[in-house]
């Protein structure tokens, strides 16, 4: 009778610990999701509010360094979308590289494991994109 109590204790604790890491690790990443998510829409504006703040920046200036970004605004996004497209490139032409390597069945397993992480950096995206949606701009900070 001894045993089988200590036994369901020592279960019920790992049982516990195991929730704990769980539901812990969730909270943690979630948290993380909504830190970062919390950056403005307006990046210029958001970012020269930021300057102004730091460095004391009075009306004038302010409205200076508000005008450079407005002016990279545009070529920013087009780099970063160029930089995308470029990152895609490499990987397609690496995956055909290792495909060289592989038998057909391995061809498709890895075909199906570039597939999940497609997903799973959908599945990222979207949560990240519903956080921000939901979640009030940090102004205050």
């Amino acid at each position: 009778m001894r045993k089988t109590k200590l036994t369901l204790l020592l279960l019920a604790a790992m049982l516990a610990g195991v929730c704990i890491g769980f539901f812990g690790n969730s909270a943690i990443i979630r948290a993380r999701i909504r830190h970062f998510s919390q950056i403005p829409e307006n990046m210029p504006e958001h970012i020269t509010r930021k300057l102004a703040e730091r460095l004391q920046l009075d009306p004038a200036q302010q409205e200076q360094v508000l005008a450079v970004f407005v002016a990279y605004d545009t070529r920013l996004k087009e780099t970063r979308e160029q930089s995308r497209a470029m990152f895609a490139e490499l990987q397609q032409e690496m995956t055909a590289q290792i495909d060289q390597y592989l038998t057909p069945a391995q061809i498709e397993e890895h075909k199906k494991l570039l597939e999940e992480f497609d997903q799973r950096r959908r599945d990222d995206r979207a949560l990240r994109r519903a956080m921000q949606a939901g979640a009030p701009t940090n102004s205050g900070k």
